[in-house]
């Protein structure tokens, strides 16, 4: 099967019987559907012949598809339960007798999607028939027969922007027909299924004009959604000893191999966890564990103090940085190389066959959080008040570079596999997507406070009862109008602790501090799923990776992690 395939369909240009928008709307269609990773073939203002073109070439498409979706915008009648679209060279008024070799029936539409796993014919368009008003009386009654031809029609769910015999409204113009512009909304929406879609479109249709009811008629097999994004869930979940009970946030990286992730929750021990299980990483320092970093030839552990040691090796430090407040690591991508960073410095290390040797280190004047690598060997670090600043490893006369200042303490910081964007999370709900020269493009998770019951429920629980609590979580009519924004106001915008990108997909996942994991489509920012990490309770996340495409770990702040496959 070669995936989803649409074909779209606008006509506006009928001689005296013109409308405004179905042209814009078909051209808004198609671009939302390739959003949601359709291959689209649009046709506009097309007579009969086009259209019988366009369905023969969309044929073997469809027949292969695992969705196959026809869009139709433009003049439509209906006539004894069958369905008519008009092509733009129609005849004005329609006749029984001339509608079979002068307009395009809707079962050609229909049977033009045959083969397809799935198929969805949506007309957005009017159902009435204009010329004769005792027929158009009798096309209701005949409602029957429509419906019985549809149970003959596998895997198919039919979409009406209107009523049997009666017409859909074209909206003003330039504003977009009803139906149109809440379809473009929902399609956007990952978490829907399709029926919820649909359903959801006529809601919004009735409550614009009450006289125009969409309606939907569905043999659909399957449950099926417009978003063509994976799906995750829990399939596994470890917890490392945690002796001491400290719970203010992980240290986490993943092995070179990505196959399994190594953490520490701030005491002498670290982890390799897999989804088979876990086992302990060597550490030979007496001070505090605060990073892991592995290039493939090694994996190197950073103490408190600023001394590094090589796993498994002997207790003598390979590399004492003598720096205080050592923060974490980050192995570069080609392997030869580290970036150790702490408390107002970042060093920077080559790693050869025999040695480990800083070559460069600067003074950056703030705490660095975090750092990722750029295109051209680049570096970007960032931490404390909201700077970020770019370094050149490889010419340590270079002077460290401000490119950014996002005002809040960063936290982790994620760059698409193009370079071109760097996303940056981090305090009091800092979410934004910088391009390459620092600028800010958009702000993401705009508007998002606490989401979680227990993610309320921490922030409030020492400025309001527990009942109080619950209604405002639960049933917030019965909190008054005062009351709720007070609460609201105490009750702020999370922080995000990490951020991660899918290996090739559009999913960036960003960590919260109410025990879940939001993940965003990077090509619209639009939230595709929202993942609970703590079953119920609220606590940090300090860590997410993608293992793959289809396989993520989030590591909570105590220690726990949790494995998601789509």
């Amino acid at each position: 099967m070669s995936g989803r395939h649409a074909l779209v369909i606008g006509a506006s240009a009928y001689p005296g019987k013109e409308l405004d928008n179905a042209v814009a709307d078909a051209n808004r269609v198609a671009d939302v559907l390739r959003a949601r990773g359709f291959c689209v073939s649009v046709v506009l203002n097309p007579d009969l012949a086009a259209i019988d073109n366009a369905l023969a070439a969309f044929k073997p498409a469809a027949r292969t598809a695992e969705l196959a979706l026809i869009y139709l915008a433009g003049h439509a009648v209906e006539r004894h339960g069958s369905g008519y679209f008009l092509p733009v060279d129609f005849s004005f008024p329609p006749t029984a007798a001339g509608l079979r070799y002068t307009a395009a029936a809707l079962n050609a539409f229909v049977e033009a999607t045959g083969g397809a796993v799935s198929r969805i014919v949506v007309l957005d368009a009017c159902r009435n028939w204009p010329h004769d008003p005792d027929e158009a009386r009798r096309t209701s009654n005949d409602l029957e027969e429509l419906v019985a031809d549809e149970r003959d029609w596998p895997n198919l769910l039919l979409a009406y922007a209107t009523s049997a015999t009666t017409a859909a409204g074209d909206g003003a113009k330039g504003a977009g027909s009803a139906f149109s512009n809440s379809l473009c909304r929902h399609l956007l929406d990952h978490s829907l299924t399709v029926d919820e879609c649909f359903r959801r479109v006529s809601q919004d249709v009735v409550a614009q004009r009450s006289e125009q009811q969409p309606w939907t008629y569905s043999s659909l097999a399957s449950t099926l959604s417009f978003t063509d994004l994976p799906r995750f869930a829990a399939i596994q979940r470890h917890a490392v000893p945690n002796p001491e009970h400290l719970g203010v946030g992980a240290w986490t990286t993943t092995d070179a191999r990505r196959r399994s992730v190594i953490i520490g929750v701030g005491d002498a021990m670290a982890w390799s966890v897999g989804v088979g299980g876990f086992k302990q990483v060597r550490y030979p320092g007496e001070d505090r564990l605060m990073g892991a970093a592995d290039c493939g030839k090694l994996l190197l552990l950073a103490g408190s103090d600023g001394a590094l040691y090589v796993a498994g090796a002997c207790r003598e430090p390979v590399l004492d940085l003598s720096v205080p407040h050592s923060f974490g690591l980050q192995a570069s991508p080609a392997a030869n190389g580290f970036i150790h960073y702490g408390a107002g410095t970042v060093s920077c290390l080559k790693v050869d066959a025999k040695k480990i040797e800083e070559v460069a280190r600067h003074d950056v004047g703030f705490d660095v959080y975090c750092c990722t690598y750029m295109p051209e060997g680049l570096i970007w670090v960032a931490g404390g008040q909201g700077r970020i600043c770019e370094i050149d490893p490889q010419d340590p006369d270079a002077p460290c570079r401000e490119i950014a200042n996002v005002r809040r303490h960063v936290n982790a910081m994620a760059v698409a596999p193009a370079g071109d964007r760097v996303f940056v999370v981090g305090q009091s709900g800092l979410s934004v997507e910088l391009n390459r020269s620092g600028q800010e493009i958009a702000e993401l998770l705009l508007d998002r406070t606490f989401m979680t019951a227990a993610g309320i429920r921490a922030q409030l629980v020492n400025v309001a009862d527990d009942e109080l609590i619950r209604q405002f979580i639960f049933e917030r009519s019965k909190v008054s109008k005062r009351m709720h924004q007070e609460l609201a106001e105490q009750l702020g915008v999370p922080d995000y602790y990490a951020c991660a990108l899918a290996p090739t997909l559009p999913i960036l996942a960003v960590a919260t501090q109410e025990s879940s994991v939001v993940l965003l489509d990077t090509r619209d920012r639009q939230v595709i799923q929202e993942l609970d990490v703590g079953s119920g309770n609220s606590a940090i996340v300090s860590g997410v990776h993608f293992l793959s495409d289809h396989e993520l770990a989030v590591v909570g702040g105590r220690g726990d992690v949790t494995f998601f496959a789509a």
